[in-house]
């Protein structure tokens, strides 16, 4: 006969639905707090919620504390002991925020800190001040401030934890992203160091754009193509991008980066393993037509008179004064730098606004300043003042960030078209649209030679935007799908063209909404696939390195 041996079952004490009572609080004086009883005499915590263990606490440890208070006597000690407990969990939870409040406010001042540039020892500087001011006007906010720390090691440390942070929250952005495409600019800093500065731009499947600085890196010793490429592929590894999902690449036009052979994006390309598009800075190409103009002879006279006014003090005081004393529209003139490329057509506009002014001074001088009465040079330099206006003006609208790669072309495609209607118009000696040659006597103008001249930058602007050109069917696909022809439009596209074409809802939505609401919204992925992701594409798209 066999024997089993029966297990007691253990008790637990969560199942036994044991609660408080508030009979106990007088009794025993204890208290429920935070899921367990608090002896308010030695502040002891009694696990079980059990009459027996809080007796037998309160007989073995308490017994001749308070057992002679009886009635009202009883209940106020009680209260005052509760009280005592609940002021100290306000002083500790005090104490525990204005500890998270310092932290809290020496992170923000290290981003202030950082984004303006300023050296690290600034915190030590902001801190004082903040002591002077709360010693002033809130002496009892005083602790607080002394317990920020801003320290230059400590904003050091801030800045490398905010650096860690942002890097990891890129990193999971970039990776929700279906498209990313990537602008890069390469300069030389204040210590003859190149910088490579890479900004990506991503777009979710929300269509959610992404635009930000994703690295920065110095190059010691060359910058080769080669040397470029290698920076880059750590770039790729450090921030886990996928290279199926690169969609574009956008430098400006250094050897370095554009050689035929081995320049970066040579190189780049023979690394993909899907289409990327590659594109020259539309802003530097905008400026390199400009450069076509050849008016060297116009320009070296104005720099020459702009510097000789301008570089050495005791003459621009003089100028200024002469200014002052004729009653000017203008106190001075502007400085042409080769650099900051608009500042061509702002001191050629200056320039033409003080001919007399400046003709009177420079003969005060005894300078030679007599292309000032030569009738072509002064319709050459009309001339020029208003097509760079209208080139910096141009320029003015490619620049801004965030900025659809076709939205750029488009500018640049009204201005080819503007110059065409010049160039017909100088060729019937019409210059309605040339307000400052217009005021020039009409026979004294070449027509013929600013109609050349309009024509070749015709030639410069096609042949340098010719890759977008080249894409003009793409994109036109991505800005006007209702204007496609859906039967010459690529076999991927067809069927789903015919649909969006024919759908009214979505045909109103398209003339009210901008591009990146219609397709966020009215063209999804799971309706429109090929639509979808070929505006996912589009919309990654840089134009130009303006952001770097």
């Amino acid at each position: 006969m066999s024997t089993r041996v029966i297990k007691a079952k253990k008790r637990k004490i969560d199942s036994e639905c044991r609660v408080f009572k508030s009979s106990w609080t007088l009794d025993f004086f204890v208290v429920e707090h935070n899921e367990y009883l608090l002896c308010l005499i030695c502040q002891e915590k009694i696990a079980v919620f059990k009459e027996y263990n809080i007796k037998r606490h309160s007989s073995t440890k308490h017994a001749d504390t308070f057992d002679t208070l009886t009635g009202q006597v009883r209940i106020d000690r009680v209260n005052l002991l509760k009280d005592s407990i609940n002021s100290q969990q306000s002083f500790f939870k005090a104490v525990k925020l204005s500890s998270e409040t310092a932290t809290k406010i020496s992170f923000l001042i290290t981003e202030a800190i950082a984004k303006s540039g300023k050296p690290l020892s600034e915190g030590e500087f902001i801190k004082d001040c903040l002591d002077i001011f709360t010693s002033v006007a809130c002496p009892n906010k005083k602790s607080i401030v002394e317990s920020i720390s801003l320290s230059h090691q400590t904003v050091a440390r801030r800045v490398d934890d905010l650096s860690s942070n942002i890097e990891i929250s890129l990193i999971k952005r970039l990776n929700a992203c279906k498209f990313y495409s990537l602008a890069l600019d390469e300069s030389t800093d204040v210590s003859d160091t190149a910088q490579l500065a890479i900004f990506v731009r991503g777009v979710t499947e929300n269509f959610e754009i992404i635009e930000e600085l994703l690295d920065l890196c110095p190059m010691k010793g060359t910058t080769t193509g080669q040397d470029i490429f290698n920076v880059v592929k750590h770039v790729f590894t450090k921030f886990k991008l996928a290279d199926e999902k690169l969609s574009d690449l956008t430098t400006d036009g250094a050897p370095a980066m554009t050689g035929k052979h081995k320049g970066f994006v040579s190189l780049m390309l023979k690394l993909m393993t899907s289409p990327v598009m590659a594109y020259h800075c539309i802003i530097h190409q905008e400026q390199l037509c400009a450069k076509t103009l050849d008016m060297k002879h116009v320009m070296e006279n104005v720099v020459n008179t702009v510097n000789f006014i301008r570089s050495k003090g005791l003459n621009h005081r003089q100028f200024q004064a002469f200014l002052a004393e004729i009653g000017s529209d203008y106190n001075d003139v502007i400085y042409f730098s080769q650099v900051r490329w608009l500042s061509r057509a702002s001191t050629l506009a200056r320039y033409w606004s003080l001919l007399e002014e400046i003709k009177a001074f420079m003969t005060m001088k005894g300078k030679d300043v007599s292309f000032l009465d030569d009738d072509q040079w002064l319709n050459d330099l009309a001339f020029l003042v208003d097509i760079t206006k209208y080139l910096a003006d141009l320029n003015l609208k490619l620049q801004g960030r965030k900025q659809f790669v076709n939205n750029l072309y488009e500018h640049v495609k009204a201005f080819i078209n503007k110059l065409q209607l010049f160039h017909q118009q100088f060729i019937l000696k019409k210059v309605v649209h040339f307000s400052t040659l217009s005021s020039r006597k009409s026979e004294t103008v070449n027509h013929d030679k600013y109609s050349a001249l309009i024509n070749s930058l015709i030639d410069e602007f096609k042949l340098r935007f010719s890759d977008f050109s080249d894409k003009f069917d793409e994109m036109e696909l991505f800005t006007d799908p209702f204007g496609t022809d859906a039967t010459n439009a690529p076999e991927m596209f067809q069927l789903e063209l015919i649909e969006i074409q024919n759908n009214s809802e979505r045909k109103r939505a398209f003339a009210e909404h901008d591009l990146l609401i219609f397709y966020g919204q009215y063209v999804t992925s799971d309706l429109f696939p090929n639509l979808s992701q070929h505006a996912l594409r589009f919309l990654s798209l840089f134009g130009s390195t303006y952001c770097c």
